[in-house]
């Protein structure tokens, strides 16, 4: 009885850390100052949870030492440390508390997870009902603003649990390989049903937002599940049955987004932009972000500026460019950001620890019925969101990735069915 209260209380914890995708903004311009806050919060009550649990807090060390984790922690000192030569040191500890929130959210995802018997299962359910939820609050404005008339593409009004339609597009798609499974292990018609539409509401919210990077990884998903619908051990009727009905549902949605009013561009003229060139706007100025950071990381390759100061030295760099008050706040690529703030090292330490976090994913007898196929498509689609965005600034964003890195961390023990 007393586990089984201690396992309740994990759940609970677990549950309200990715609540965080959901607290208001408090008429704030962007929510993710009232999410780092809370997250803070629940970060803090876990931790007192934690201590007073024995069984809890005699794995502290191990996890947090391990060595995968260990390449997190020293990441997380490096970062520390350059607050002592960032320009702005201010900024400095505001981004380095955001690095620090995030990699405590992870251990103390980790050790909560001991006390659960079936984690993995019950991550994954979790990752579903947050995907639902996010679908919700972006598709009911849609439907309101459809029925109006007033349906207009990339509207901030439609941006759900983010403060940024890419934000908010990726953050569907990254749990979308998850919501794949379940339609293909579920046997219930109703359920199977339910799964289709979510699905199919999904297809629909990116189309509407309108994100090229998301059209790219909305390929990549497909892919990756029909990788997986191959590489299973079902029945090949049923496999083409669920490819069938997905595809299907993504041609429908597709059709269906051609026909909609909305002001703006539509699918086809937003996904023929998708091309290496400077003719587009949004294309132009993320080549010349890249640009500049990689120009500033040859001049200072070892330290770096400092943990968030470069939305400080960027400005020298685009002070030609500017629009109005449009600063380049990010380097729209996470791996550029870190090489110019914390230089070689800081990006080294961190693309070892996602590198030994994600490397079992190739090894295709890990799992049953290759749901690393899945996996893969979700690693795929992160790694592009960082390429083209910023999720390492979106606490939603990290959180998503620390449960998915957990997930594959709970696969390495034992198989999941």
């Amino acid at each position: 009885m007393i586990q089984i209260k201690k396992e309740w209380i994990s759940k609970i914890l677990i549950t309200l850390l990715m609540f965080t995708y959901f607290i208001p903004n408090f008429s704030s311009i962007d929510r993710i100052g009232n999410q780092w806050f809370y997250l803070s919060i629940i970060c803090f009550l876990s931790f007192i949870f934690i201590i007073t649990e024995a069984n809890l807090y005699s794995n502290i060390k191990s996890i947090v030492f391990d060595k995968t984790n260990g390449f997190y922690l020293i990441f997380i000192i490096w970062a520390l440390l350059s607050i002592t030569y960032s320009f702005n040191m201010t900024e400095a500890i505001v981004t380095f508390n955001q690095y620090f929130t995030i990699f405590a959210s992870f251990i103390t995802l980790k050790i909560l997870l001991i006390n659960i018997s079936e984690g993995t299962r019950f991550i994954l359910k979790l990752l579903l009902v947050l995907l639902f939820l996010e679908v919700a609050m972006s598709l009911i404005p849609i439907l309101v603003d459809l029925e109006k008339g007033t349906l207009e593409s990339r509207s901030f009004t439609y941006s759900g649990a983010a403060a940024n339609v890419n934000i908010t597009a990726f953050s569907l798609l990254y749990k979308t390989p998850i919501l794949l499974y379940f339609f293909t292990i579920e046997k219930r018609v109703f359920l199977k049903f339910i799964y289709l539409l979510i699905f199919s509401s999904t297809f629909l919210i990116i189309t509407i937002l309108g994100t090229r990077g998301a059209f790219i990884g909305m390929g990549i998903c497909l892919f990756s599940y029909g990788l997986y619908l191959f590489k299973s051990e079902k029945k090949s009727i049923n496999k083409i049955k669920n490819f069938g009905y997905v595809i299907l549902s993504t041609f429908i949605i597709f059709s269906i987004s051609l026909g909609v009013s909305a002001k703006g561009e539509d699918i086809i003229s937003r996904a023929s932009t998708i091309r290496l060139d400077t003719t587009d706007g949004s294309v132009n100025q993320r080549l010349r972000y890249y640009q500049q950071g990689l120009n500033h990381f040859l001049e200072n390759p070892l330290l770096g500026v400092g943990i968030g100061n470069w939305k400080l030295f960027s400005i020298e760099y685009d002070k030609q460019d500017i629009d109005g008050y449009i600063v380049p706040y990010h380097a729209h690529n996470d791996f550029i950001q870190l090489l110019v703030e914390l230089g070689f090292l800081g990006l080294l330490f961190y693309s070892l620890f996602i590198f030994y976090s994600t490397r079992k994913l190739f090894k295709m007898d890990l799992f049953n019925d290759k749901i690393n196929f899945l996996f893969m498509g979700i690693a795929a689609i992160y790694l592009l969101d960082s390429l083209l965005n910023f999720p390492i600034a979106r606490p939603i964003s990290q959180l998503f990735l620390i449960s998915f890195l957990c997930l594959i961390s709970l696969y390495r023990k034992k198989s999941y069915d």
